[in-house]
């Protein structure tokens, strides 16, 4: 008699959970506990995915609590976007993860409780990891395009590729290289996105097109050789400058190296981000660029900044010169400081003040007629000058 009311009590808690799963919304009802997960025939829930262990996880019931065990799979379960060592009580409304598999957990008869600890970031990560196979396999990235403008012609003169995607969690560069870093993909994720760069542009071959590399392609350089041999070989005519950045140029060998690359498929190096990390002046002689990109820490409220601040600048962009190297303000965001940053030398200016990213850039915008030739003291000139030091370089 004991053990048969054991039985339906433990049946009663056990009714009402199951598993949402993201993206087709299919119900996953959970009726037998300890409820065992993974790939293995058999298992209560068996998931296809090649990402989830033969056996992955368990639900366990602990009085009313439900409890999720990891199996020690080999890439992990996780609640809300945080990895699970052991094992955790879940509550209503939680994403769990296995392997790149998510599901919300539900329960027919309780609500969604407070979260015990995530954070919107993590429930994102989780979404945006569940969907990276589909943004690999079927490659809906869509670059886009953000304008550089010579700073005394103030014409485009270039343009960077940056990362979007059609995905919903992965729309944005940020989130897409955090799924690739859980699958270790990240070198994979900015080849795509190079070459998918080239193949939409449809530039005139004056202008520019800045490419990013992720610092994980760097410790791995052969791959990334070959793939700037293709890009050449299907855009001959392209001018492309590749992107590093500044925490890269700390290893001279390397740069060197890829300097000489470089300089066999006719493309041109640019740092990225100087000034917002630890980059020393001396990687900047012993494998100088083609182009140095300040960071917008060094940049923003540069229209007012103190006498000393815009002479260390003044001081940067004359030793750049000295060295051949083409200097670029990044996150321009007004007239004044585009001003600022023209009147101090630098060469090229971008930022949201000359055009947010777009996936079909405009192939040329003049100055005049982003602020008007009376709003500013910058001057329409002939982009050719500073066009062809840059084709030279």
């Amino acid at each position: 008699m004991r053990k048969t009311t054991e039985a339906m009590e433990l049946s009663r808690r056990a009714r009402g959970w199951s598993l949402v799963a993201h993206g087709d919304g299919e119900v996953i009802p959970l009726r037998d506990f300890p409820c065992k997960i993974g790939r293995q025939p058999g298992v209560h829930v068996r998931l296809g995915h090649t990402t989830v262990s033969l056996q992955h996880a368990e639900l366990r019931l602990s009085g009313d609590d439900l409890v999720l065990v990891d199996k020690r799979s080999r890439n992990g379960t996780f609640i809300n976007g945080r990895r699970l060592k052991g094992q955790h009580v879940v509550v209503v409304g939680d994403l769990l993860q296995f392997g790149a598999v998510v599901f919300r957990l539900n329960h027919g008869r309780r609500t969604c409780a407070a979260p015990t600890s995530p954070s919107e970031d993590m429930g994102d990560l989780a979404l945006a990891i569940a969907q990276f196979d589909k943004l690999i396999d079927d490659r809906v990235v869509v670059p886009h395009f953000q304008p550089i403008v010579a700073a005394e012609a103030g014409e485009v003169v270039a343009y960077e590729a940056l990362a979007r995607s059609r995905l919903f969690g992965l729309d944005n560069p940020a989130m897409m290289f955090k799924a690739a870093e859980f699958f270790q993909k990240e070198a994979l994720l900015s080849r795509i996105l190079r070459s998918e760069a080239l193949s939409r542009t449809g530039f005139r071959k004056k202008q520019h097109l800045f490419l990013n590399t992720h610092p994980a392609e760097l410790r791995d350089l052969k791959p990334l050789f070959v793939s700037l041999e293709e890009l050449r070989n299907e855009h001959p005519d392209q001018a492309i400058a590749i992107e590093v950045h500044e925490t890269c140029a700390m290893d001279p060998a390397t740069i060197k190296m890829l300097r000489l690359v470089l300089n066999d498929l006719a493309m041109q190096l640019a740092y990225d981000d100087f000034g917002a990390g630890q980059a020393r002046l001396s990687e900047l002689v012993e494998a100088h660029p083609d182009f140095l990109k300040f960071d917008r820490k060094l940049i923003a409220g540069i229209d007012t900044a103190s006498r000393d601040r815009r002479q260390l600048l003044e001081s940067l962009i004359h030793m750049c010169r000295q060295l051949g190297i083409i200097t670029l303000a990044e996150g321009v965001e007004s007239s004044a400081e585009a001003e600022a940053c023209r009147g101090v030398g630098f060469d090229l200016m971008q930022g949201y003040f000359f055009g947010r990213p777009v996936s079909k850039p405009l192939m040329r915008l003049a100055l005049d007629e982003r602020v008007g030739p009376r709003k500013t003291t910058l001057r329409i000139g002939q982009p050719e000058v500073l066009t062809e030091r840059i084709k030279g370089a």
